[in-house]
């Protein structure tokens, strides 16, 4: 009686840890492709690969001309997000162009020198701002701007 029970426990985390790798794969092929499609409409702004890795790199390491280039590069951006709404700082912009470019919180938190918490809060303000449902991604919705 114990060895089925065992054998039955054994086959349940077995499906459940399989189950779990197709998950993990499913989510790193998304992520693959999202980052992809970035790269793709990038380059529909006539972004070259140099171009994309400076803005990538002023981004990450927090530096000051990264604000100006983004705007180079993506000139209707910021007016369609103050468009949305016109009482947005420099600083809400800010990480409105740093999510454009698919930073995840974690990203944008080590990019900023900020916590994980302090991102969050921010995103969430961000959120309230542009009127933005708590059942889409935040992440999401300013990639189709």
């Amino acid at each position: 009686m114990d060895i089925v029970f065992i054998k039955q426990k054994d086959d349940l985390i077995y499906g459940l840890i399989k189950d779990t790798r197709m998950k993990d794969s499913t989510i790193e092929d998304l992520l693959k492709e999202n980052k992809e499609l970035l790269k793709q409409q990038m380059l529909l702004n006539d972004l070259t690969e140099e171009d994309i890795q400076e803005i990538f790199s002023l981004a990450e390491n927090n530096s000051p001309l990264f604000y100006d280039k983004f705007q180079i590069f993506f000139p209707h951006f910021i007016p369609a997000v103050l468009e949305l709404n016109p009482g947005l700082i420099y600083s809400e912009l800010y990480f409105c162009a740093l999510m454009k470019l698919d930073f995840d919180t974690k990203k944008i938190a080590q990019c900023t020198n900020t916590s994980i918490r302090a991102v969050e809060s921010r995103k969430y303000r961000i959120r309230k701002k542009l009127n933005i449902p708590s059942e889409i991604n935040i992440n999401s919705f300013i990639l189709k701007i």
